[in-house]
């Protein structure tokens, strides 16, 4: 078993993983401010369950597989980087189209999407990004010991999705907060625009980085 002090070790440093900006906190931000809070809920939910997967697939080996057949890899780097761009270009024309609206109403409009739509989206942003696996791979498999049971494992597995999820779901409740929601939303076009153009170079940057270390290409 794991004594006290390193389960708030890992518990530190899975939050610190969760907490660091990126593709997944704009996803979960726009979604809460387009769709309200229920929609970034989604977000998280799903979002904390892929993690959670991530993690497990560091438990049982499966990740270790997977890291070592490049060709495998590749492919859903791609596809995740095809994906930030969908993402990035959604942010834009919704950036767009808030802009030219131009109106004062304050009221958070209800994305004519469904739950499912939230639900996908904050599962394939995790499952599509590589570098979360090499996070479970480098960092979380520290804390892992051939000494400890099966059920502690999946025990440190689970808490990683639980801290994600709920970082995530504090994040959209915050979004959509009184007077912070109400400015947000006052600004929402920009941060879409700002956000989305964030994707975009993130996106260009992973696809340089993979034409460059690939010898296939």
């Amino acid at each position: 078993l794991m004594d006290g002090t390193t389960w708030f070790l890992l518990g530190l440093t899975l939050f610190a993983g969760a907490a660091s900006p990126g593709p997944s906190l704009a996803l979960v931000v726009r979604s809460a401010l387009k769709g309200g809070r229920p929609a970034g809920l989604w977000v998280a939910l799903a979002h904390g369950i892929g993690v959670w997967l991530y993690a497990l697939a560091v438990v049982f080996g499966v990740a270790a597989v997977l890291l070592h057949l490049p060709s495998l890899m590749l492919v859903v780097q791609l596809i995740g980087v095809l994906f930030l761009m969908y993402l990035g270009t959604q942010m834009i024309r919704g950036g767009l189209a808030a802009g030219a609206d131009n109106t004062e109403n304050l009221t958070v409009q209800t994305a004519a999407r469904s739950h499912g739509r939230y639900v996908t989206d904050g599962f394939l942003i995790v499952f599509l990004n590589p570098k979360i696996l090499v996070f479970f791979l480098a960092v979380f498999s520290q804390f892992l010991t051939s000494a400890q049971s099966l059920q502690t494992q999946v025990a440190a597995a689970t808490l990683a999705g639980f801290i994600d999820g709920l970082w995530y779901g504090l994040i959209a409740t915050l979004v959509s907060l009184g007077s912070f929601g109400a400015l947000l939303q006052r600004h929402r076009a920009k941060i879409d625009l700002f956000f989305g153009a964030a994707l975009w170079v993130i996106s260009l940057w992973i696809l340089f980085r993979l034409l460059s270390d690939s010898p296939s290409i």
